[in-house]
């Protein structure tokens, strides 16, 4: 009897203990994932941080902190020697006016596709999934070339009018996606609002305006917050439709990479100065709004 019980302890032992293993290796194997993603994405955040306060004109240093350290020099020479202040005004400009037109042009899509019954409906949902399949890079010599065909180029007001067209393009762009994600969130919103609404007499402007529109505030400024991004970090459309003009009239992307398009000319550490104030907006904008981000996307995916 004792015996028994003696052989039984140890084979109890190495159950629990495989047991143990089993249930946590995943857990394991879920923690070496996100700490090596923050290694990924942590490290040319530090290399940029460290080499805008770098003067060797050097995105790499042999020690962490860098050797000939300074505080002012790079951003000093990025505002004397370049014309700064004027892409960040560009950039800002577009995403400003991109963000006002896509947020009103969704909010009122999605809220047609949610709440109005019609002959087309399934056929211009199934269109806009269509159309978000297709790479957004494979139409730009087709926008170049309408640029160039109703004479945006030689025009005396080109650069006006070619910052009005990269407008429409971000503004039409950000249409498809962000309205299935609003038609989702307005789903997710139950109908039996709407007709107690009906039964009090309220029209459909009312109920959109005074029920809906307090509703789908989070998702309003989580598709507000994407399309202000979007045109920040854009660089493939501004350098294919504004390469050939001045300098002031490049956007923030465009005019940045300029610094270290000749190896000869580089300045690396004036770049990184340039690429840590351009993060600055970003950043902020993902801190103070990072509730309604991770709500609206949450509660937007409830319903399709």
């Amino acid at each position: 009897m004792d015996n028994a019980i003696r052989l039984e302890r140890p084979v109890k032992a190495k159950r629990l203990n495989r047991h143990f293993i089993t249930k946590n290796i995943g857990l394991m194997f879920s923690y070496a994932f996100l700490i090596s993603m923050v290694i990924v994405i942590l490290y040319p955040i530090l290399v940029t941080l460290m080499s805008a306060f770098n003067v060797s004109n050097s995105l790499y240093s042999t020690s962490f902190f860098p050797e000939n350290f300074s505080l002012t020099e790079n951003f000093v020479q990025l505002f004397t020697k370049t014309p700064y202040l004027s892409w960040y005004r560009n950039t800002f400009l577009v995403s400003v006016i991109t963000m006002v037109l896509s947020t009103v042009i969704v909010t009122i899509s999605g809220f047609v596709y949610s709440r109005y019954r019609y002959q087309s409906r399934k056929s211009a949902l199934i269109s806009l999934l269509i159309i978000q399949i297709i790479p957004s890079g494979s139409g730009l010599i087709a926008l170049y070339a309408i640029a160039n065909s109703i004479g945006i180029y030689s025009s005396s007001n080109a650069t006006l009018y070619t910052y009005i067209f990269m407008i429409l393009i971000y503004t039409t762009g950000g249409i498809t996606m962000n309205t299935i994600l609003m038609k989702g969130y307005y789903d997710s919103i139950p109908r039996a609002l709407d007709e107690s609404a009906k039964i009090d007499g309220a029209t459909q402007m009312q109920i959109f305006k005074e029920i809906l529109l307090p509703l789908v505030k989070p998702m309003i400024m989580v598709i507000a917050i994407f399309c202000f991004l979007g045109p920040i970090g854009d660089i493939i459309m501004p350098k294919f439709l504004i390469a050939s003009m001045n300098s002031e009239a490049k956007t923030l992307a465009v005019g940045l990479m300029g610094l270290i398009n000749n190896i000869k000319e580089s300045s690396y550490n004036v770049f990184a100065a340039g690429a840590v104030l351009a993060a600055i907006p970003p950043v902020i904008v993902f801190y103070k709004f990072q509730d309604y981000i991770v709500g609206g996307l949450t509660s937007g995916g409830v319903k399709g």
